[in-house]
């Protein structure tokens, strides 16, 4: 396969880019590591030279500019990533002779448009008690952002809560509640909470052997004991309601404990919500953690188009199965990391077990099965 092509844009405006020359390597992260971690904003990286920008500097490149990452290699350019600069800083080498410094680069480091989201202060808004859909329009009126959150079926109920934080914390506490996971940088100015049950399949799979346009292939896997997903108790503790605590049956002291504050709108749906993380969590699994394919070795390039939409921002939440040495693995990507430069690419997913996602889709394949999904919590 050919080396992947990416340029780096930058706007003031959003409408009207420029291309920067001499980038030499690019990393973006989305989503997380692990399926209990919190949410957070994707992330990125790029470093460039800079040999004339001492005597005639790029002024538009600061804090809060507008960037665009595109895939110009198939002659049809598709836009992969969308963020703000958070820092720059130039590092300048020796020799300097006629305006030009040849050894000089300029690292710039980017964020998401949930960055924006995370330092905007809530000033003690009063959010009613409503479903999650509701309460996201209700948010987006407030805020004069682009929140909104997707799911198949119901929306969820809320509890009435003061934004008396920022709303990013108000949105991380959603995605605890509902086990949500964020799109962030996929689009110029929208962060998208995604129910599990809004249940995106990837295009193509994951192989250690295959290698078509089905098939991504490999060059790394790894298993953990995912003792950071093992517990024993959980608490749930809703804000404007009683706590609910369970326990596995058989369990003894110390017990293995999971605390999660949650906005549920009663105990009884915490309740629910605690058995769920509970049979989710309750027993010690060693499984998939990640998996790293380099962009070269594909015959059909997919890595950077596996979300919902051929979206790379929208990865989180896919569901894609995964062959090694003759087992089928199921799993859910919980976030990417891709790292670029002239010389290839790569792309390292993380991913959960559907074992770890046991919730219950009518008539899904993986999600389907009576009496080994729940329902709804």
């Amino acid at each position: 396969m050919a080396l992947q092509s990416y340029e780096v844009s930058y706007s003031l405006n959003g409408s009207s880019w420029t291309a920067l020359s001499n980038v030499q390597n690019l990393q973006i992260t989305i989503g997380r590591t692990a399926q209990l971690e919190a949410i957070k904003a994707s992330t990125g990286s790029f470093s460039m030279r800079y040999p004339t920008g001492y005597a005639s500097p790029i002024t538009d490149l600061v804090s809060g500019t507008l960037i665009r990452v595109r895939n110009n290699t198939a002659g049809s350019p598709y836009e992969v990533w969308f963020g703000r600069i958070d820092n720059v800083s130039a590092s300048y080498g020796i020799p300097y002779a006629g305006g030009v410094g040849n050894a000089d680069f300029l690292d710039v480091t980017m964020e998401g448009y949930f960055a924006t989201v995370g330092r905007m202060a809530g000033n003690d808004y009063a959010m009613a008690a409503d479903d999650a859909v509701a309460q996201f329009t209700a948010a987006t009126t407030q805020t004069g952002l682009t929140l909104a959150y997707f799911t198949s079926g119901a929306s969820p109920d809320m509890a009435a809560t003061t934004i008396n934080s920022t709303w990013g914390d108000w949105v991380a506490r959603v995605c605890q509640t509902t086990n949500s996971r964020l799109w962030d940088g996929f689009s110029f100015g929208n962060t998208i909470v995604v129910s599990p049950f809004f249940n995106t399949v990837s295009p193509v799979d994951f192989s250690d052997v295959a290698n078509d346009s089905s098939n991504q292939v490999y060059n790394q896997i790894n298993f953990g004991s995912l003792a950071d997903n093992f517990y024993t108790q959980v608490t749930v503790t809703p804000e404007s309601f009683g706590p609910a605590t369970v326990t596995q049956a058989g369990a003894t002291v110390p017990y293995r404990a999971y605390q999660a504050n949650t906005l549920n709108a009663s105990t009884a749906q915490a309740t629910d919500f605690a058995n769920y993380l509970l049979a989710n969590y309750g027993t010690s699994r060693f499984a998939i953690t990640s998996l790293t394919c380099s962009a070269e070795a594909q015959n059909s390039f997919m890595l950077d188009r596996i979300g919902n939409s051929d979206l790379f921002g929208c990865a989180p939440g896919t569901q894609v199965a995964i062959a090694f040495r003759g087992t089928t693995y199921q799993s859910i990507i919980e976030g990417v990391t891709m790292s670029a430069t002239p010389a290839g690419a790569s792309f390292t997913f993380y991913v959960s077990g559907a074992d770890l996602n046991a919730y219950l889709i009518l008539d899904n394949p993986t999600f389907g099965t009576l009496d080994e999904n729940r329902l709804g919590y």
